[in-house]
C-alpha cells in the first residue's frame, strides 16, 4: 500500500499531532519488524544462497557488510535513502537486517527520516479537508496531473522512439 495516500488520510481524520504520531508509530513498528526478519532470516539465506560473496565485491556491498564499517556510515546510508522517493523503504529495512547496522542505529536513522515527511504529507491531508469541494476537486486534479507527467513522458519516449 503506497503510504501518501495514508498520510492524507491521518490528516484529513486525526489531524496534524495525533495522524502523525499514528502514522510514525506504525512506520517505524513496520520497518523494524521488516529489520529483525532482515536480521535473523535474511543473511542465512543470502548466505545459503551465494548472494553474499557477490554483494561483498560490489562497490556499495562491500562496505555495506563490512563488520568493520562505521556504524555512523550505516545509520547515514538509511537515513539519506529513505529520504529518496521511490526507493521501496521495505526492501531498504530488509537489507539494514543483513548489514552490521545496530538495531537502535537503525530505529534512529528511520525515525529522523521518516519525521519531515511524515508530518508534512499528514499537514496537507488536513488542509485538504478544510477546502471547499470546488478546490477540493482542482487540487486533486492538479495533483493527478502531476502523477500523469512521468507516465505520459515514458510514453512518448517509447512511442517516439519505434518510429
Amino acid at each position: 500500500v503506497p503510504s501518501s495516500p495514508v498520510l492524507l488520510a491521518a490528516g484529513a481524520t486525526e489531524g496534524i499531532v495525533l495522524g502523525s504520531i499514528y502514522v510514525l508509530i506504525g512506520a517505524q513498528l513496520g520497518a523494524l519488524i521488516a529489520f529483525m526478519i532482515g536480521r535473523h532470516l535474511g543473511r542465512e539465506a543470502v548466505e545459503r544462497r551465494g548472494w553474499m560473496d557477490a554483494l561483498a565485491k560490489t562497490k556499495f556491498g562491500g562496505w555495506l557488510l563490512d563488520e568493520k564499517t562505521s556504524q555512523n556510515r550505516l545509520m547515514a546510508a538509511v537515513f539519506y535513502c529513505r529520504l529518496v522517493p521511490g526507493i521501496n523503504l521495505d526492501a531498504l529495512s530488509y537489507v539494514a537486517g543483513v548489514t552490521p547496522i545496530a538495531t537502535w542505529r537503525f530505529a534512529l536513522a528511520t525515525f529522523g527520516a521518516l519525521l519531515p515527511y511524515t508530518v508534512l504529507l499528514v499537514a496537507i491531508g488536513n488542509q485538504l479537508v478544510k477546502l471547499g469541494p470546488t478546490d477540493l476537486i482542482l487540487v486533486l486534479l492538479g495533483i493527478l496531473f502531476v502523477a500523469a507527467i512521468p507516465v505520459l513522458w515514458r510514453y512518448r519516449a517509447t512511442h517516439s522512439a519505434r518510429v
